[in-house]
């Protein structure tokens, strides 16, 4: 694998049985953020009791420093703007646009399918404030949704709904309600280099290195185990041009509630060092890294 130092991040996993996992990172302003996902009772627990699945959601915001160490982390991040009956947030991704902070983020209400939703971070006033659930004119979305990724540009917001077997693509219309259109739609060669002919799903924010766009995308094997694989995108089309040979990450060696489970939400490029956070077994948030140079050679 490409990405070998891993490194819990030292966060309060005691304050949270069921984990502090699935984390994203982004640098704004300088400083380098991140927020992941607390839990009070794990996966497991909340598939046998449903009604555990609307207990108060709770995050944390943290910094890092340049070593990669968690310097503040703060549980008292506040909800804004959100649904009055019950609902749940998870799986956060990072992004700046127009120099702002913002995040996707799963939407489940009580009785309700809301799917992915899109909000604004203040990570001084440590508030989450929802703008809107994303919708996206001139396609039929699925009533579960997750993964969908942004592409942020000086001037545009694109956002990724899928990869395979559809490649879809989409344009911000209206940052204030989170309306998108439908910019293209294709079906993608069946996937090589390892990953099977079904579904593979969408891990990370686009990065820029040089003059492509790189992110992540990851693929359940038969043993339930994640495998990433790094994708280019044409610069000005966003089409795949390229994959990775071999996953530069993978599950099957996790601590937590499952080895297979190493679930990456965000990919940092700074400089010439690549950061990679994730979810470790559904209980941890971890990262790695690697030289931009070892990435862009796993093609």
């Amino acid at each position: 694998m490409l990405f070998n130092d891993r490194k819990r991040l030292n966060l309060d996993y005691n304050r949270f049985p069921g984990g502090i996992f699935n984390s994203s990172l982004v640098q704004h302003n300088g400083i380098l953020w991140g927020i992941a996902r607390c839990e009070q009772y794990n996966q497991a627990e909340r598939n046998e009791d449903k009604s555990l699945n609307f207990t108060p959601t709770q995050a944390v915001l943290f910094k890092l420093n340049l070593s990669l160490e968690v310097s503040e982390a703060h549980y008292d991040v506040r909800y804004i703007n959100f649904p009055e009956k019950d609902w749940r947030a998870e799986d956060y991704r990072l992004f700046v646009y127009q120099n702002k902070l913002f995040c996707t983020h799963t939407l489940w209400v009580q009785s309700y399918n809301i799917g992915m939703a899109l909000s604004r971070v203040d990570p001084i006033a440590r508030t989450i404030t929802l703008i809107a659930p994303i919708t996206i004119n001139g396609l039929k979305t699925h009533g579960i949704e997750k993964n969908w990724v942004m592409i942020p540009g000086d001037q545009t917001l694109h956002c990724l709904y899928s990869f395979y077997p559809d490649f879809t693509l989409t344009e911000l219309t209206d940052l204030n309600s989170a309306q998108f259109k439908l910019l293209k739609k294709m079906r993608l060669e069946p996937p090589t280099n390892g990953l099977a002919d079904k579904m593979v799903s969408l891990s990370t924010v686009p990065q820029r290195i040089g003059d492509a766009w790189y992110l992540l995308v990851h693929q359940k094997d038969s043993n339930y185990v994640y495998h990433d694989h790094l994708v280019r995108l044409n610069k000005t089309t966003l089409i795949p041009e390229a994959m990775s040979n071999h996953p530069v990450i993978s599950g099957g060696d996790c601590e937590g509630f499952w080895r297979g489970f190493l679930t990456v939400y965000s990919m940092l490029v700074l400089n010439e060092q690549v950061i990679v956070s994730y979810g470790e077994g559904d209980r941890y948030s971890s990262i790695a890294t690697t030289h931009t140079s070892k990435l862009l050679a796993s093609f």
